[in-house]
């Protein structure tokens, strides 16, 4: 069943995933996914890599993980997102990962990271 305030995807795959989300990490993976789509708009939204929501444009941009209490985002080019607020883990050659364990996120610093994504990448 569908949380109520929540953004369609025009992807039949991505709304299947979506009302498939386990009942305790649904509500913040909605509004983690509701911040991402505001700061982001020119996003599509699929499924790819063992059951994880994918943020592109021509290019994928931003990998959704879904854990235990938490929601990664990887930054697939990460490494040329400035991290002004510190949040920002890994030092690979090009991902970056932001854990969101709660509803309280800093929303400023994600959609700025989703700004920046979307124009340096």
């Amino acid at each position: 069943m569908e949380p109520m305030n929540t953004k369609h995807s025009q992807n039949d795959v991505v709304n299947d995933y979506l009302n498939g989300l386990d009942a305790a990490i649904a509500p913040l993976f909605f509004a983690v996914r509701e911040c991402v789509l505001a700061a982001g708009p020119a996003f599509n939204e699929s499924i790819k890599w063992k059951n994880c929501l994918v943020y592109g444009t021509t290019k994928n941009h931003i990998q959704t993980v879904v854990g235990k209490g938490k929601i990664s985002l990887i930054f697939l080019n990460g490494v040329t997102l400035q991290d002004r607020y510190g949040l920002l883990e890994g030092d690979g050659s090009k991902a970056r990962t932001m854990r969101i364990y709660s509803t309280d996120f800093n929303r400023e610093a994600l959609a700025d990271y989703v700004q920046q994504t979307l124009t340096t990448s």
